[in-house]
């Protein structure tokens, strides 16, 4: 054994997950601050105009074989 024993790799693995969580911190937040693309919002407003349709969940009748 060199002597270090294992203090050297928890400070490197804890600085390793501090530059992790600050790069995602980073990431999230400039996805968070970009606009939602046109293609988007038109197929949203689409979607909220077409009038809805009763589930159909399975038991309710159709193909039920009982």
């Amino acid at each position: 054994m060199n002597g270090r024993g294992k203090m050297p790799d928890k400070d490197r693995k804890g600085r390793m997950e501090e530059q992790i969580d600050e790069n995602l911190r980073r990431v999230y937040a400039q996805a968070t601050e970009e606009e939602v693309p046109e293609r988007f919002l038109t197929l949203l407003d689409q979607l909220r105009k077409q009038p809805r349709k009763a589930d159909k969940t399975p038991g309710d009748g159709e193909g039920d074989a009982s």
